[in-house]
């Protein structure tokens, strides 16, 4: 019966230790696959925020993005909808 539960308790662990190797090879893969994707996503980042500051030091901003023009149509869908619900 010990010999039953200490084999039970190894195929457990072994179980577990195999799934936590198989997510950590899949978040590694995921990593190399999106690494080139993330450095231009930070190199747009960095190109915006240079745009913004010199748009600051000029005195003029920039025309309001598309993002922005999104928060606001959701702030007004969110306003509408607590008016009528009127939670």
């Amino acid at each position: 019966m010990l010999l039953e539960g200490v084999k039970l308790m190894l195929i457990g662990m072994s179980t577990v230790m195999f799934f936590l190797f198989f997510t950590l090879v899949v978040l590694r893969l995921v990593s190399d696959l999106t690494k080139k994707a993330a450095a231009l996503e930070l190199e747009a980042l960095q190109r915006e925020r240079s745009q913004r500051a010199k748009a600051k030091q000029r005195g003029s901003m920039p025309a309001p993005s598309d993002m922005d023009e999104d928060i606001v149509v959701i702030a007004a869908a969110v306003a509408a909808y607590e008016a009528e619900c009127a939670c």
